[in-house]
């Protein structure tokens, strides 16, 4: 007889809204840090696989191929104070990024290293009703693909800057 999970006490699913997400080298109090509260939505990663196929006479046989993990995405309330806009103007800056306004500048470029040194590793938590961590994803090494810093502004909504 199947055991009735559901029907336990102790028995509870992870819930959507019980997360956290911290970039280890902005996770403080200084301007430019992100604080924990300001995100309000990340996607978990997610591993894909590609498949080698393989034919013979009138057989197809799938074998496993490489792992690809795909981009995850954020989406972070800007508050007035601390300011997340600056906060990733300067991350592109220290990233290696220049407005190119003169000859010698027009030269930098973006580098992996100084992408990673800027941010640090990206964490997110899954954790339980008394916030304790019950999931942890430690994303090492990571850059930033894309940055929108707030989309369209309207005089007839109320929502936040995201």
């Amino acid at each position: 007889m199947a055991s009735l999970f559901w029907g336990q006490a102790n028995a509870e699913p992870k819930r959507q809204f019980r997360f956290e997400l911290s970039f280890t080298s902005r996770n403080g109090d200084q301007p430019g840090d992100i604080p924990v509260w300001t995100v309000k939505t990340a996607t978990k990663p997610v591993a894909q696989i590609s498949t080698i196929t393989h034919q013979y006479i009138d057989h197809t046989f799938n074998f496993p191929g490489r792992v690809t993990w795909q981009p995850i995405t954020v989406t972070l309330v800007d508050p007035v104070n601390p300011d997340l806009s600056f906060a990733f103007l300067d991350i592109l800056g220290k990233a290696g990024y220049k407005y190119p306004d003169t000859d010698s500048i027009a030269r930098a470029s973006l580098s992996k290293k100084d992408f990673t040194d800027t941010i640090g590793n990206v964490v997110l938590k899954q954790i339980d009703s008394t916030g304790l961590e019950i999931e942890r994803w430690e994303l090492v090494n990571p850059i930033i693909t894309n940055i929108d810093f707030g989309g369209t502004l309207s005089y007839e909504s109320d929502d936040m800057v995201e």
